[in-house]
């Protein structure tokens, strides 16, 4: 089916720099990428290909000796990089969803998850603390998370890895985005608790219409839960193509190479 340009998150030229005390690191080069609604779209490559800065490009949270030198980040009608204040409010959270590969580090562990769930839903989307809480507990549930009522009373440090990030993975659904950005998000946890959850953010995708860009080096994983892929190597798109033909039929030869590796 044909998708149109204005149901895609859509990355044109994209080059980002970063200044270092060893002087000036070209992260990302000239990069293209399309991302869209109901499709996983695996950003892959190896540690320092660029691949993170990408994904804090497009949530607009680079650190301050980042600089985006060209390209644009469209949504729509809007480019992402020259939102105002107010308008990356709206944006991030409601219609961008990010999800870190350490969920322990990301959630605030003063909070309860209560607290964490609420937070969003009561700012973002006006809802009355009864309304926010009943969302919270729907957005828990349909992360298998058992018995969410009493989940709610905990804070992070005292759940486990993988409880951690089905919490942060619906505090981000919660607010119902369009688009979800993965880092790495089951590198850390147990083979076990992987597998459910890539299986629960594929079904995410396909029953909310979500589009995912799920960054990983882990070609297994792309395997198991990608529509399209595209291979990253020292800031550049060197293939991109579903996932059929990237592991069928590789063109570039580094991408052979990394085949090769797990083949």
């Amino acid at each position: 089916m044909e998708q149109r340009n204005d149901d895609a998150l859509i990355v044109r030229d994209l080059s980002v720099d970063f200044q270092t005390s060893r002087g000036m690191v070209h992260a990302v080069k000239g990069m293209n990428l399309e991302i869209h609604r109901g499709r996983i779209h695996a950003l892959v490559g190896e540690s320092g290909s660029g691949k993170s800065v990408t994904s804090l490009t497009i949530m607009n949270l680079l650190a301050k000796n980042g600089k985006v030198i060209h390209g644009s980040i469209h949504l729509n009608e809007k480019n992402l990089l020259k939102l105002t204040a107010k308008e990356k409010r709206e944006l991030y959270g409601n219609r961008i969803g990010m999800i870190f590969q350490d969920p322990t580090a990301a959630l605030d562990p003063l909070f309860t998850v209560e607290q964490l769930l609420l937070e969003g839903l009561r700012k973002n989307h006006r809802m009355s603390k009864e309304e926010a809480k009943k969302t919270a507990i729907e957005s828990l549930r349909m992360m298998n998370l058992r018995d969410p009522e009493e989940l709610m009373k905990k804070k992070p440090y005292e759940l486990s890895g993988g409880m951690c990030q089905r919490v942060m993975i619906a505090i981000a659904m919660s607010m119902k985005p369009d688009y979800l950005i993965a880092d790495e998000p089951t590198t850390a946890l147990d083979v076990t608790v992987q597998k459910q959850i890539l299986e629960e953010i594929w079904q995410l995708s396909r029953k909310e219409r979500l589009g995912v860009l799920f960054i990983t080096h882990d070609l297994g994983v792309v395997a198991e839960i990608a529509d399209d892929v595209s291979i990253m190597k020292d800031g550049e798109i060197l293939e991109n193509g579903t996932v059929d033909e990237i592991f069928y039929h590789p063109q570039h030869p580094y991408t052979k190479k990394l085949l090769d590796a797990v083949l």
